[in-house]
């Protein structure tokens, strides 16, 4: 560590400290801005004290959970890490989550640095730390004004993975994930097959493209693909229609996948061994996000045993899919943020009839101003119940709108822009049993633990 360094990592540590005694917030950036402005390198230099590396996970959907599942399974093999579990995941908040887990003096005593990193970010990142494997989950449209469309968001990933030749993780079933990186060294995760036969489950129907799916196409010959089946968005069993290019035959796989309201369970084939998994957490886009941290355990000669157990033992991050008791009552919190990932967070408040939903909808700049996404995710999926849903946010009146145009009768509507007076009135509908299904976009969950913070009830990572 250089005397720069040095300073820079003080400097760090003592505006967090300041920060957080001050209530001004967490922590999880400035302090990084200030550091850097000291010590440009400091990131580098503190990540390379790693003794086995620098795993990244990146993507649209699911980074967070992705990378907490992997952190969870690191930490049932016994390894020390480093992770950003707050999110911060542009180079600032990483380097302030590294200066956080560093003592004064600069030294950092960790077998691994797992990083959640923004796809813009990640060549950033990768040019002052030598990630060895980068995971990529999914590639959705999301936050139009700052990614522009997908080719764009494309060739970030691929010009992060490039940086270091990492080892590329990828979701075989996405076509616009499993085409990256051709030249680099890849493994890829993937579902063979949904549980058939089960009662009120999505599993064992003839699925059909969603309205969410992204365009795809074949990068030898520029057709565009097509499908045998579909998971959700553009996720599924993938081919050419015109040439013999296709979906990559997954080396980490899952089978007989079964979803539950509270829970999800499948098979795992991991070169020539069968083992099962149980995930607390709902939906099949936490499948993926499962399978991803498996895969990527993988690379890392981690034991079947410490994947089974971390998996299992997962404690959920900051607002995904995360469950929280207030004044007695069940709220279950979801982060939406773009079409593919509310319809799937919709999908999983499908499966469980008796929850009340409170959707809060902000346009802030971390939000992306553009909300005509919400016009292209798949809201209909709850009207099919005729149940009462309560809208709440900034952009409250328009998400009314919306759900009116998804089949709810306007009674059925309730509007309160204000999320503390939202919340009371949904709090206050909860019948013993019934859980509170709370989906908000990312300044919305700001506002939502600074309020219940308030109220004595902290989220995880605050």
């Amino acid at each position: 560590m250089t005397t720069a360094d040095k300073i820079a990592i003080f400097s760090g540590k003592f505006a967090a400290s300041a920060i957080r005694l001050l209530g001004a917030g967490l922590g999880s950036n400035f302090p990084g801005r200030i550091a850097r402005k000291v010590a440009p390198n400091v990131l580098g230099d503190l990540s390379r004290q790693a003794r086995q590396g620098i795993i990244a996970v990146t993507g649209t959907n699911g980074k967070s959970t992705s990378s907490g599942l992997l952190s969870s399974i690191l930490k049932s093999a016994g390894l020390e890490i480093v992770h950003n579990t707050q999110g911060a995941n542009l180079v600032p908040g990483i380097t302030a989550c590294l200066i956080n887990a560093a003592s004064w003096d600069g030294s950092l005593d960790v077998d691994y640095c797992l990083f959640e990193i923004d796809e813009a970010a990640l060549p950033l990142v990768a040019r002052e730390a030598k990630i060895g494997t980068i995971v990529v989950t999914n590639l959705f449209r999301d936050q139009l004004d700052r990614f522009g469309e997908l080719d764009t968001t494309s060739r970030l990933i691929d010009q992060g993975i490039a940086v270091n030749t990492s080892l590329a993780v990828l979701n075989a079933d996405d076509p616009n994930v499993s085409q990256l990186a051709p030249n680099s060294t890849r493994l890829f995760f993937g579902i063979e097959s949904l549980l058939e036969n089960k009662p009120g489950s999505v599993e064992g129907e003839e699925l059909t493209k969603s309205g969410n799916a992204e365009l795809a196409y074949c990068h030898k010959c520029g057709a565009e693909v097509s499908y045998s089946r579909f998971y959700y968005g553009q996720l599924g069993l993938w081919t050419c229609s015109k040439c013999d290019h296709g979906r990559p035959q997954p080396d980490v796989w899952a089978e007989k996948v079964d979803l539950n309201a509270e829970y999800s369970e499948f098979q795992a084939h991991v070169k020539g061994s069968v083992f099962d998994v149980h995930v607390p957490l709902p939906g099949l886009f936490n499948v993926y996000n499962a399978l991803s941290a498996l895969a990527a355990a993988t690379t890392l000669s981690i034991s079947h045993q410490a994947i089974r157990d971390g998996l299992k033992t997962y404690k959920t991050l900051f607002g995904r899919s995360e469950r929280v008791t207030i004044k007695g009552k069940q709220v279950l919190i979801q982060l939406i943020k773009n079409p593919a990932g509310a319809s799937q967070a919709v999908s999983s408040v499908v499966s469980d009839p008796q929850a009340l939903v409170l959707i809060a909808i902000n346009d802030n700049l971390a939000d992306g101003r553009d909300i005509s996404w919400l016009w292209d995710a798949d809201f209909e999926q709850l009207s099919v119940a005729n149940r009462q849903i309560i809208v709440s946010g900034a952009r409250a009146e328009d998400m009314a709108v919306r759900m009116k145009y998804a089949g709810f009768a306007s009674e059925n509507i309730v509007c309160i822009p204000k999320l503390s007076k939202a919340l009371d009135e949904a709090l206050s509908r909860l019948s013993a049993g019934q859980t509170l299904r709370l989906l908000p976009t990312y300044t919305c969950l700001l506002e939502l633990q600074k309020l219940l913070k308030n109220r004595g009830v902290s989220l995880s990572g605050t």
